[in-house]
């Protein structure tokens, strides 16, 4: 997508800055997206289930699990609620299992929350649903507490701007993490792998600060917020009691406008502020941490890779070739996900890059790679999908094998010959199916038993047998599945551990666990079932793979860096987990007895719900908010001041508003009136203004003679957009089409107006683009093409006449060193009649400053590169993460036939990209440019400041 040009003052720098302090809202789910406006596809049933406290809403092929969660809500409710003294109010529970991403949110406006289903291939040992409940559950308890004097009808969007400004995202994120893992076996403050950047930078004496932490960095890995917000969060519980976040949101919500309110809130009940208490948690880690290392007196492994410097990056899933160099998957902050090659003396080369994954994964054998991605549906993106692609190393092909399924973690048989690979159907049925690597038909399907989650599958040396990890409701276990027989096999008891990636080795079975509290290797022995530790790792291992040529473990090694490729051989003694020394730290741990020591699972009621039709007819509206309207008017220093009201139905489907608004300029009000309703595949959008207007006409002698007037205008538009990805590649579509009627009334003129109707001028748009995934360092995507045709005439008109045609297009280069970008953007337009005037392509820079011109074309070339990252913390006004420069030379009218090709305008820009006042959204990317003019003119240079915020 194109870079956008602001240029923007300092003035309405301030006031849009405060606008968005009003008006911020906040995403609570867990991949800190926004919440999303898309669709299912229409052919879903929609029932319900209503019960005290829920309306749980489903497809109809969702039936059990419905069911089970109407019962794990109720049950839970007054346990998740207890450490905070609110019972939350009813709210609605829509259950979307059409995705193929583990995911979850709760908003207001409107209020409700979203279970995404389908579980991931890595999370926690418990059910997925589950987890997620007590996490969401949470959030919703938090809005409650914090707004329920406002979290009402039609003022839920004030809620939600209250709940964003008032409370840091790690604190509300960090309280829902620590509830999740008190009150279950389970929760991800118990998994090791998942802070384990926080461990790893505490004990190797990169002591980042607050700011660092929280909003993150493109230099180095960092917590994250959620693990921050986990860990200072229960600090919090530990030393100030169970009850202290019940105390600060209290506090908060009976003066929701104190500046400063969090910090001043924690500081009145601990002595400390946000920084001192993040000093505090990270000085006690610490000290747990060292000693947690003391007792497993951890061993150093070689890296088998050489890090020409400090960039972070992880070299992931590695595993022998035959020519005995190394597959990875490289995963980083300075490029985007893909398969690499090492050879023997170090080098290395890319063999492919890949799509948007689930987890990070591929298989390698004979010699061929697979891996699955994610696909988008093409309109309804509350529908996904997962497929499987493989790779051919000696043709250097690659094809997508699977379409429009769900099917996670392929792995390559030995000969190449099949695949196998978890599916989990839409309404949650588990299986283990085997594909064939020719096809991708599937040969055979294995129900999994007790419907159990399937994890990671892997062959043996044979062919015959797989190994896969299986998530009951509360532990994981291994199970083997005979091939010949369909038999699964358990072959160990359930475990409180994050059990992953199995691999066959030597009579047993190599996986990932967390024994010891440090993630390592051990092994599974096939015949006497004991398990044995193969490393010790200071901050973790993972990912073995066996290379029975050389008689080597690869797997990786966790440094602060980012994975490393270690190896051990084959045969290294180890040590059984009745043996090793227990040094786990489960930080939340004291809290469990204020909670009242027992898992929030036992003892569900099991109760069958009536469930009915979910109409959406009956339920298109729903009128959740006033928002203010202050809206700058076009060159003028006035504004529009108003409000509107605004309805959204919990599917997205119909989005409707209506408002009032007062016009500065003319001193009159205006009214208006609208809705988008999306539920099938064209997007139907109308809209309708009452408004005050000025124009002029040419009078007698060529005079102009200003023209006031009110005018009533309606419009239709009808829009497909089309959203495709392939391997590392998203593509768009979009084609609009709409008309229009505007009628004019209480004409104030000099002179006789004709014109009183404005009948259906017409428009047309078309866009494409193309664009390459980017990774975190990049300024722009290494590669992309945007184009957008619009067309505009009166086809039902005599008078007035006059069309316009606009060519809007950007493409995208890698620069000159990795992570620059090199932008060139051409753009044309034909107009005449009433639109002759009218220049609808972006213009040259500074161009206000110029002689006027009429722009028939323009040609904008731009080179962007980082600078540095300095991660600097300016106290609680500012987190900058990166400087970036740029320089640009613009040109118009190229086809003019000037004797030389010289820009009319060029420059240089200096940017940096920063967090404001300690809100991790929006990023801000500000600065300021220096424009040279070609030619004549008043002010030359011109300096402009720049400002672009973006979620």
């Amino acid at each position: 997508m194109p870079i956008p040009r602001s240029n923007i003052t300092y003035n309405v720098l301030r006031v849009k800055l405060l606008t968005l302090l009003i008006l911020i809202t906040c995403s609570l789910n867990g991949y800190s997206q926004l919440f999303s406006s898309e669709q299912n596809p229409p052919s879903i049933k929609w029932l319900q289930i209503n019960t005290d406290n829920f309306q749980i809403i489903y497809p109809s092929s969702f039936e059990e699990q419905a069911q089970r969660m109407a019962n794990t809500l109720e049950g839970i409710v007054g346990k998740v609620s207890s450490s905070l003294g609110k019972k939350p109010k009813r709210i609605s529970i829509i259950l979307q299992n059409q995705g193929t991403s583990a995911n979850g949110f709760v908003q207001l406006a409107p209020r409700r929350s979203e279970f995404f289903a389908t579980p991931s291939q890595s999370f926690d040992y418990q059910n997925w649903l589950n987890s997620l409940a007590v996490h969401e559950l949470r959030h919703v308890v938090q809005f409650d507490k914090l707004t329920g004097a406002f979290n009402f009808p039609p003022f839920e969007s004030l809620a939600l701007a209250m709940f964003g400004v008032s409370l840091p995202s790690w604190f509300f994120e960090g309280d829902a993490v620590t509830t999740e893992t008190v009150l279950t076996e389970a929760g991800r403050g118990r998994i090791p792998e998942w802070y384990i950047a926080y461990r790893s930078n505490t004990l190797s004496g990169k002591n980042y600060s607050y700011s660092k932490n929280y909003f993150g960095s493109v230099k180095d890995f960092t917590a994250g917020y959620y693990q921050l917000g986990f860990f200072m969060n229960t600090k919090l519980r530990r030393d100030f009691g169970n009850n202290i976040n019940d105390s600060l949101i209290t506090r908060i919500s009976k003066n929701p406008l104190r500046p400063y309110n969090f910090s001043n809130s924690v500081k009145k009940f601990t002595n400390l502020n946000t920084s001192k208490l993040h000093k505090s948690t990270v000085n006690e880690l610490k000290e747990l941490w060292s000693e947690q290392l003391e007792k497993i007196k951890p061993r150093e492994y070689r890296s088998l890779n050489k890090r020409r410097n400090r960039t972070p990056q992880s070299l992931l899933l590695p595993v022998n070739t035959p020519t005995g160099n190394i597959l990875y998957l490289l995963d980083g902050k300075a490029k985007t996900q893909g398969i690499y090659e090492m050879t023997k003396d170090g080098k290395t080369r890319k063999v492919l890059n890949i799509g948007i994954q689930e987890i990070p994964w591929f298989s390698y054998a004979a010699p061929k790679i697979v891996w699955d991605e994610l696909r988008f549906d093409a309109r309804y993106q509350k529908r996904s999908f997962n497929v499987i692609n493989i790779y051919d190393i000696r043709s250097k092909s690659k094809r997508q094998l699977t379409h429009k399924s769900r099917l996670f973690a392929p792995a390559l048989s030995p000969n190449g010959q099949t695949i196998a690979a978890v599916e989990v159907s839409p309404s949650q049925q588990i299986s283990l199916v085997i594909l064939s690597a020719q096809t991708g038909k599937k040969i055979r399907r294995y129900p999994s038993p007790n419907n159990f989650m399937l994890q990671m599958p892997a062959f043996n040396q044979t062919g015959d047998k797989i190994a896969v990890i299986a998530v009951a409701t509360s532990g994981k276990t291994i199970f083997e599945v005979d091939l010949n027989t369909g038999d699964f096999t358990q072959l160990m008891p359930l475990q409180l551990q994050e059990i992953l990636r199995p691999v066959y080795s030597n009579g047993g079975i190599l996986f990932k666990a967390h024994f010891n509290g440090i993630d390592n290797v051990y092994t599974l022995n096939h015949l006497n079932k004991e398990i044995v530790q193969l490393t010790s790792s200071m901050y973790g291992a993972n990912n073995p793979s066996v290379d029975t040529k050389s008689g080597t473990i690869l797997f990786n090694n966790y440094t602060p860096e980012g994975y490393d490729i270690s190896s051990i051989p084959i045969n290294t003694p180890g040590t059984n987990i009745t043996s090793i020394e227990k040094a786990v730290l489960n930080y939340a741990d004291p809290l469990i007895k204020e909670e009242g020591e027992t898992t929030i699972f036992e003892n569900l009621p099991s109760k069958k719900y009536s469930s009915k039709r979910y109409r959406e007819l009956s339920n298109l509206f729903y009128f959740h908010s006033f928002r203010p309207i202050a809206e700058d008017i076009p060159n003028s220093d006035n504004k529009l001041l108003g409000f509107r009201l605004q309805s959204d139905n919990k599917l997205n489907t119909l989005s409707f508003y209506t408002g009032y608004q007062y016009n500065q300029n003319f001193r009159r009000s205006e009214y208006e009136t609208g809705f988008i309703y999306s539920r099938f595949f064209p997007i139907l959008a109308v809209s309708y203004v009452n408004r005050p207007d000025a124009s002029s006409v040419r009078g007698s002698g060529g005079r102009v003679i200003p023209v006031t007037y009110r005018e009533n205008e309606f419009k239709a538009d009808v829009s497909v957009p089309i959203l495709l990805n392939r391997f590392n590649n998203i593509y768009r579509f979009n084609f609009k089409t709409g008309v229009s009627q505007t009628s004019f009334y209480d004409i104030e003129s000099t002179v006789p107006v004709t014109f009183k109707i404005l009948k259906f001028p017409v428009h047309y748009e078309f866009s494409a683009s193309r664009t390459s995934r980017r990774s975190a360092r990049d300024l722009a995507p290494k590669w992309s093409q945007n184009v957008s045709f619009r067309y505009r005439h009166f086809p039902f008109e005599n008078m007035p006449k006059g069309d316009i045609l606009t060519f809007n297009s950007s493409f995208f280069f890698p620069g000159l060193a990795t992570n620059h970008s090199f932008q060139a953007s051409y753009n044309f337009q034909f107009n005449s009649g009433i639109y002759e005037r009218n220049t609808n392509i972006p213009r040259v820079s500074g161009h206000l400053f110029m002689k006027p011109s009429n722009a028939r074309n323009t040609f904008l070339l731009d080179y962007r590169l980082p600078l540095f990252y300095p991660d600097w913390e300016l106290g609680p006004l500012a987190y900058i993460k990166r400087f970036k420069a740029g320089f640009f030379a613009d040109f118009e009218n190229i086809d003019s036939g000037r004797k030389s090709f010289a820009p009319r305008s060029y420059g240089a820009e200096l940017r940096a990209d920063m967090n404001l006042l300690r809100f991790p959204l929006p990023n801000f990317d500000l600065g300021g440019r220096i424009i040279f003019l070609n030619e004549k003119s008043i002010q030359n240079p011109i300096f402009e400041t720049v400002a672009v915020y973006n979620f």
